[in-house]
């Protein structure tokens, strides 16, 4: 007699190939496998983050940036939902110009009209990072704020800004209309950092421990399936989570995301990366000090996987 599945409600932030690892786990069988049935979504509307839905109930596991539990621990609180699973090791958003590009060279964005993602506080912070680093003020760029990816490509196909701030698929559907041309990847410039991650709450950690296992485990197996296959392979596989776009972009992109090192090769979230991370928020102005690990990462599941 076979036991009953375990259920599981996960969501995403939005959609992207940047989250391919989620998506080649859920359609790829590697959670099933491991005894789970797992419901998937995408935030919706009625929360302004996964953190909210993990703590209305709406969800058991979510994907998130860690931020916001660094971000909520900063202010004060006492307890945070617990991270517990790698899903990307770099920044996955990328600059384009409205002009080619022979040589990027981040002094050509000065006074420029920029694009910055806005519907997510951490690519910002990032892309902030980077301009610190190459002696670019913000005050030196005309920003356009406030628009969400649909309305900054828009505005961008418009011609209302000379260089957009923006992640895959969205990439290549500019690249591939002439719109854009490629700036700079900031994964390479910034480096590894704990981007986004696997968060519950401190109660169904403790309460379904088991649950929590058998998906890092399938979760783990997701991870070593893409470093075992090409951008083809893993394209087709996450297609049909982008119906509304070719196929051939979502390879590239998974191309150009897997050829920069963006998805671990297996879920730890170290302190090294997790530090990396703060000293971003710091920059940003997101976080008055740092936080300590063992508050907002719960690294038991991820160590067992690989020991």
């Amino acid at each position: 007699m076979t036991s009953r599945p375990h259920q599981l409600n996960l969501m995403e932030t939005f959609r992207t190939v940047f989250y391919t690892p989620i998506y080649v786990s859920v359609a790829g069988g590697f959670l099933e496998a491991e005894g789970l049935e797992v419901t998937f979504s995408t935030c919706p509307s009625q929360f302004p983050h996964p953190l909210s839905a993990l703590n209305h109930g709406a969800a058991d596991v979510t994907q998130s940036g860690i931020m916001r539990s660094i971000i909520a621990s900063d202010w004060g609180a006492e307890t945070v939902p617990l991270h517990f699973a790698k899903i990307n090791a770099r920044d996955g958003f990328f600059i384009l110009s409205r002009t080619p590009q022979e040589r990027f060279s981040w002094d050509s964005l000065k006074g420029s009209r920029v694009l910055p993602v806005g519907f997510s506080p951490m690519p910002w912070a990032s892309f902030q990072y980077s301009l610190r680093r190459h002696g670019v003020s913000l005050r030196e760029l005309d920003l356009i704020q406030g628009l969400s990816l649909d309305e900054s490509m828009a505005a961008f196909r418009d011609g209302k800004a000379d260089f957009i701030h923006l992640p895959e698929p969205a990439v290549e559907q500019l690249l591939a209309d002439g719109t854009g041309h490629m700036a700079v990847a900031l994964g390479p410039d910034n480096g590894h950092i704990a981007y986004s991650s696997f968060a519950a709450t401190h109660r169904f950690i403790s309460e379904n421990s088991e649950v929590v296992e058998r998906f890092v485990q399938g979760f783990a197996k997701a991870l070593h399936w893409i470093e075992s296959n090409d951008a083809s392979e893993i394209g087709t596989a996450v297609s049909t989570f982008f119906p509304d776009v070719d196929k051939e972009l979502i390879i590239k992109a998974v191309y150009r995301y897997k050829s920069q090192g963006t998805w671990p090769t297996d879920p730890r979230l170290d302190v090294p990366e997790f530090e990396g991370l703060q000293d971003i928020l710091m920059a940003a102005g997101l976080v008055k000090e740092h936080q300590p690990y063992e508050k907002v990462v719960f690294p038991d599941f991820a160590k067992a996987v690989v020991a």
